[in-house]
């Protein structure tokens, strides 16, 4: 029995590339780097295979556009101006932003004298534009890379994530100025229109359940509220989509919905990088740029060490800070992009900035990874970058009268700290490294300190004689394990820990690094709930 399978069929076209991308997204994650690494190696896959035709091709092109507009409404929803005024973030990502253009476009114009074939026929106006779009971090690998050693809310976390928001909003402005036509006479309405519709959207999100029309709304308020009624008023659509996220970024469900919208905008945003694998193949030409190129993510990252040594921040948190962000963006590919549109650069250079993309990620990936280690093992070199005393992210200097430890102070760790407080009183002390919470607790009187406690500077300055039991209770794997690691440091260490495990896999790894009682929280919450259920409520069978 032969298999016919009639490769003109939008089914079967459709089978091959979510294939291609399923498979390429899943080596890709399976040796450490982003999927949208494999992503774009189907892209070009797809291209050099020959199975992509105009219908593909335009289903693509609309898949990305939506990918992208998602990727700015989301955006807008952790776009706080409030934590973007701290002059580490907006002075740190504008300075780095004209130094990194005007490094990059004097490599790009000296280079084009050198006879190399690709720089040659760029234009100035090219060149800029090449320089601006490789001066953006990438805002999907960062948050993944922060999120997988669970330093999100850390305050280098924060740092990074403020600083990639100042480019995105760098990127957008740019997009929505490279529109030459003149906004509609009702722009004078936009600030009205932007009054009522916040009003409107806010109430609409209230009242809805945690169902499916959550993410209809998410759809209804980037497509119709943002992009098409910003193109209404002669404005990009674009700018509409992160507008409508920066609307609703203070209410109550702009994480719910954040979290909703992630998933579709993941999704979308594999047609994008898919899209740039079709443009074109790479040429020695290409790779020949490539690998000129690349050494600019070192001069990157060292351009961040050193604006960010300028402030009162200590050298470790700038040297995490400056090796997350040390990598080439998506968002510079969206720049790239629209500059094959507008006619500034050729097919060949969008290509150069896509593998300069995936090569910074193969290359950042496992230094991030090995961060804390790379810290440890050189932190006599990096501490001579800043010698500030009294920098806002200053370890505490002892744990004074304290007795027993609670790392993590979020919903588990704050119940944690009450209940020991309770029994033991004020030789309980809570650390934790969100300063907003901290500061919340201290005003209630609680006994707490800001602490990073996966920093092996705290744990080798500070005497812990006394402490007998350090109870971790942070929500994910990494920050636990890593502050367990750094504890391990501690000479002649005498008190027990305590953790929280969601896996057993996990609990075996505790155990491993010396955890002295694990607490399997999935296995022991159905036996919890029924003793206290039963307590409580003296039930009765007969």
């Amino acid at each position: 029995m032969i298999l016919l399978i009639d490769f003109t069929n939008p089914f079967y076209i459709d089978a091959i590339w979510l294939s291609i991308a399923f498979v390429c997204g899943l080596l890709s994650k399976r040796i450490g780097l982003p999927p949208l690494v494999g992503f774009l190696l189907a892209g070009f896959m797809i291209n050099y295979l020959g199975h992509h035709d105009g219908k593909l091709n335009s289903a693509i092109d609309a898949m990305a556009d939506i990918g992208v507009m998602l990727l700015l409404f989301t955006i807008g929803l952790k776009l706080k101006l409030k934590s973007l005024l701290q002059k580490e973030i907006w002075a740190t990502a504008s300075a780095h932003l004209v130094m990194s253009i005007l490094v990059m476009a004097s490599v790009i114009f000296a280079l084009s004298y050198l006879g190399f074939s690709l720089f040659t026929d760029l234009s100035w106006q090219g060149g800029l534009l090449i320089a601006f779009a490789l001066s953006f971090s990438s805002t999907v690998f960062v948050v993944k890379i922060l999120e997988d050693k669970g330093e999100m809310n850390a305050f280098h976390g924060k740092i990074a994530i403020g600083i990639l928001i100042i480019q995105d909003i760098f990127a957008v402005l740019f997009i929505a100025l490279s529109d030459k036509k003149l906004p509609s006479i009702w722009v004078l309405a936009l600030p009205v229109f932007l009054y009522v519709l916040k009003m409107v959207l806010s109430k609409l999100l209230s009242l809805l359940e945690h169902g499916e029309m959550v993410p209809v709304f998410g759809f209804f308020a980037t497509f119709i509220a943002g992009a098409f009624s910003f193109s209404l008023f002669g404005l990009k659509p674009d700018l509409g989509a992160l507008i409508i996220g920066m609307l609703l970024v203070n209410h109550p469900r702009a994480d719910e919905l954040y979290n909703r919208m992630s998933e579709y905008k993941d999704f979308f945003l594999i047609a994008f990088f898919i899209n740039v694998g079709l443009i074109g193949m790479p040429t020695w030409d290409i790779w020949v740029a490539v690998l000129l190129l690349i050494p600019f993510m070192i001069i990157k990252a060292s351009a961040f060490l050193f604006i960010l040594s300028r402030f009162k921040l200590r050298p470790r948190t700038a040297y995490l800070t400056s090796l997350t962000l040390g990598n080439y963006s998506e968002f510079g590919l969206i720049v790239g992009v629209l500059g094959l549109n507008l006619g500034m650069i050729t097919e060949e250079w969008v290509i150069v900035m896509a593998l300069l993309m995936s090569m910074s990620f193969i290359i950042s990936a496992p230094l991030n990874k090995k961060a804390h280690e790379i810290f440890d093992k050189y932190k006599p070199q990096i501490m001579k970058i800043n010698r500030v005393r009294d920098s806002q992210d200053s370890e505490p200097i002892d744990f004074e009268n304290a007795k027993i430890l609670v790392v993590g102070l979020g919903s588990i760790g704050r119940t944690t700290f009450e209940n020991l407080r309770k029994k033991f009183g004020n030789c309980v002390l809570g650390l934790d490294y969100n300063h907003e919470r901290v500061e919340e607790m201290r005003l209630a009187n609680c006994h707490v300190k800001w602490a990073d406690t996966t920093d092996s500077e705290l744990w080798d300055h500070v005497d812990c004689q006394q402490i007998k039991a350090v109870f971790l209770t942070m929500s994910d794997f990494a920050s636990n394990s890593n502050t367990l690691k750094e504890m391990n440091r501690v000479k002649n260490r005498n008190f027990k820990v305590f953790t929280i495990s969601h896996y057993p896999d996990e609990t075996i790894k505790y155990h491993r690094m010396g955890a002295e009682y694990v607490f399997e929280y999935k296995e022991y919450l159905g036996k919890d709930f029924v003793e206290n259920a039963l307590e409580q409520k003296k039930i009765s069978v007969n």
